[in-house]
């Protein structure tokens, strides 16, 4: 292991001082890239007033080059950003931007050390003062990538797995070879291609799209956008969803979020309250809407709806079976092909059904109200329909 320090700086150097005073001790596997031509002398950003925030200096970006092989990036910022680029066979790069109070005696140390492939950026002393050091660092594709940002934005692109905690900060992905994991602590996060993704956003909006694996979100409240992903787990804590593109299965919990899918594998959708509107379904969909209204269409599979109140408006269902629940909701089913059983209590709303084919072994009970039924009604009828809409009107005919 060879830790590379660079001693502090006097924030107000006399005119003796010598440009370059950052020294890297370094073993034959690190080389000086560039030094800041305007030397290291701390430039003063702010004049203390009387109240108000610490004065702040700053020290000119300095640039370090890496040529010993890197397989693993570790990097804290304590607030600046961090940013993490490839370039195919390297060499590693690094530029360092520091920030640091006035009043703290000069820049913090920024250490790196490589050991065994393994590259961690840091600066201690900002973990409990008033300074931050933003990293900007070009690595071989395939590195993997542990970043820490403390509020500070955070973009990785080309790397292999990457471990990301912004600390409230913005997060930009993409490209990314290996396992995605991001906490966002309230930032925003973007994603575009990447293969497993585990994201939270802490409460700040969600955009993920072209992930090859499992793609599981947290948002807190976040509006969350997913699309072209084989499988996805979706709970957005109370923001709205939007869905597209899901080749296989898909779960949304959305806490009173409304609800937007189109095109997914078997689905299972919990609004909590928000509306829903599903679309291009392959396979199964169930939805509790807890009094959101319910819009579906295209769905192959069983249909499973309970809306808690809302209305439910289903259309080109191609479904062998339906079973809905609308307590006190309407309630309207189309179908494309004969369906083998409906069930459908609408809890007092009203009912209507169109289904092709016939004979149908149908039953019904209206509680009094209008009743027509158009089509061909078999007790013995391999295909069946059960209505209850207690008050409500009902209406079955032809497709």
């Amino acid at each position: 292991m060879q830790p590379l320090t660079a001693p502090a700086v006097p924030a107000n150097p006399g005119p003796k001082a010598a440009r370059g005073r950052w020294i890297w001790r370094l073993s034959g596997v690190l080389t000086i890239g560039a030094i800041g031509a305007l030397g290291s002398f701390a430039i003063v950003r702010a004049v203390d007033p009387p109240r108000g925030p610490t004065p702040m200096s700053a020290v000119p970006t300095r640039i370090v080059t890496v040529t010993a092989p890197v397989t693993a990036l570790n990097v804290q910022s304590y607030g600046a950003p961090i940013k993490v680029t490839t370039v195919p066979g390297g060499p590693v790069q690094i530029a360092e931007s520091i920030v640091f109070g006035s009043g703290n005696g000069g820049p913090p140390t920024v250490t790196d050390t490589d050991s065994h492939g393994q590259l961690m950026l840091a600066a201690p002393a900002c973990a409990n003062s008033d300074c931050s050091v933003g990293f900007s660092v070009t690595v071989p594709s395939g590195v993997t990538v542990t970043a820490a940002a403390s509020g500070g934005g955070v973009t990785v692109v080309g790397t292999g797995a990457a471990d990301i905690d912004s600390g409230g900060g913005p997060v930009y992905a993409a490209r990314i070879t290996g396992p995605l994991t991001v906490n966002a602590e309230g930032g925003g996060i973007t994603v575009n291609n990447a293969t497993d993704a585990d994201l939270d956003s802490g409460g700040g909006p969600v955009y993920a799209a072209g992930i090859t694996g499992q793609l599981t979100v947290h948002a807190e409240g976040g509006g969350i956008t997913v699309s072209h992903a084989p499988t996805a787990a979706i709970d957005s804590g109370g923001g709205p969803v939007y869905a597209g593109g899901i080749t296989g299965p898909l779960t949304v919990n959305a806490e009173g979020g409304g609800v937007t899918v189109s095109g997914a594998g078997a689905t299972q959708i919990e609004s909590g309250g928000g509306p829903v509107t599903a679309s291009t379904i392959s396979g199964p969909l169930g939805v509790s809407a807890e009094g959101g209204g319910v819009e579906v269409s295209g769905v192959t599979g069983t249909l499973n709806v309970d809306t808690g109140g809302g209305p439910l408006s289903a259309t080109s269902l191609s479904s062998p079976s339906a079973t809905v629940s609308g307590d006190g909701g309407s309630v309207a089913l189309g179908f494309l092909t004969a369906p083998a059983s409906v069930r459908v209590d609408t809890g007092g709303g009203d009912a209507s059904l169109s289904v092709p084919g016939g004979p149908y072994a149908i039953t019904t009970n209206t509680g009094g109200s209008q009743e027509s039924v158009l089509i061909a009604n078999s007790p013995g009828a391999a295909n069946s329909i059960s209505v209850t809409t207690e008050g409500g009107n009902l209406q079955i005919g032809p497709a």
